[in-house]
């Protein structure tokens, strides 16, 4: 079986979009504004990138993507009841 041929990224500019997207990370919690939708954004579009790109995820078959993809429902979900039991009151 042969592999479909395909061109490779530009890995220097996912680096630096990653690099701009930390930047922004650590730019949101001087703001005097909820941090934490923000927070969780950039850390999700951070882990995409690496997943499409530096894990060539974007190039290979659908059913791989699918395999990674599948687990991000739970993971939010799981994420989102742990921030309310934390922060959620208990009066």
């Amino acid at each position: 079986m042969e592999g479909k041929a395909h061109r490779h990224p530009n890995y220097v500019v996912v680096g630096i979009i990653l690099i701009v997207l930390t930047i922004l990370e650590v730019a949101v919690i001087g703001l005097p504004l909820p941090q934490l939708p923000f927070l969780i954004g950039f850390a999700v579009a951070k882990g995409m990138l690496i997943l499409l790109y530096f894990m060539h995820l974007k190039f290979d078959a659908r059913v791989y993507a699918v395999l990674f993809a599948y687990p991000w429902p739970l993971a939010l979900l799981l994420v989102g009841i742990l921030i309310w039991l934390y922060f959620g009151s208990w009066t």
